[in-house]
């Protein structure tokens, strides 16, 4: 005789800033061999005669998938806040998108030679913002321009060690002086300008920046200080704050 032995092997794949598919069994039939017997028949002329066992069927055996798993690559790249920090719970949208004007696409500074098509990002999971590799990024749960809300803008300063001919899109926001104008262009073809009033320099926590205020007001927030080592990336140590006020 012999025994089937049946063993599980789980699958699991990991995409790099996915999600973690659920694990799934995989059969796999075996042949565990034992000693092969003989049986012994009478036969009419009273002699024995040996007769082998019959032979088993073989199952198939499926085949069995390698276990694979996928890591994210950690770059020394800043990150706008401090990924150590405990979750905070996510700011709400300051009004229905429908009756708000449209999101900007554009954003110039001429005094430093920016201009810029800002991507639209939100939070992670964590409740920590999303910050574009090569791109600024407009925090889509801040204000619009016009709606009268803090409008706020985020980039990194540091350029990928992967990319490093890609310029980083707010590398020279600290170079922008009070009373610069900013000007931001809506996807409806409006034209909002903002004049620089004020730049602080903040903890990765200070996270009222990034909240509505009450009025309206352009919010860009970039990495400036000492550079430091956080879990293997790339880090620095505080936010430059920017902050611009509508023209009138």
């Amino acid at each position: 005789m012999r025994r089937i032995l049946l063993i599980f092997v789980g699958w699991s794949l990991v995409a790099c800033g996915g999600t973690t598919n659920n694990p799934s069994a995989t059969a796999v039939a075996s042949l565990e061999p034992t000693s092969q017997a003989l049986v012994a028949s009478v036969v009419p002329t009273n002699t024995i005669v040996a007769t082998p066992a019959a032979t088993p069927t073989r199952l198939p055996t499926q085949t069995v998938a390698p276990e694979v798993t996928s890591k994210p690559v950690e770059l020394d790249t800043p990150t706008l806040n401090d990924q150590n920090a405990p979750p905070t719970a996510a700011p709400q949208p300051t009004a229905d998108a429908s009756n708000a004007p449209s999101q900007p696409v554009r954003i110039v500074i001429d005094a430093i030679g920016l201009d810029l098509a800002p991507v639209s990002v939100g939070l992670d999971q964590r409740n920590v913002p999303i910050v574009p590799k090569h791109d600024a990024g407009w925090y889509n749960l801040s204000a619009q321009p016009g709606q009268g809300e803090n409008v706020v803008f985020w980039g990194h300063v540091l350029r990928w060690k992967d990319a490093p001919n890609v310029p980083a899109p707010f590398a020279r926001v600290k170079d922008v002086a009070i009373d610069e104008t900013i000007t931001v262009y809506s996807a409806d073809g409006s034209e909002y300008r903002y004049r620089v009033t004020e730049q602080v320099w903040v903890t990765p926590d200070q996270v009222q920046y990034i909240l509505p205020v009450g009025s309206e007001r352009l919010t860009l927030v970039s990495c400036i200080g000492d550079q430091v080592i956080v879990e293997g990336n790339l880090e620095m140590s505080h936010r430059l704050i920017t902050i611009a006020e509508p023209l009138r």
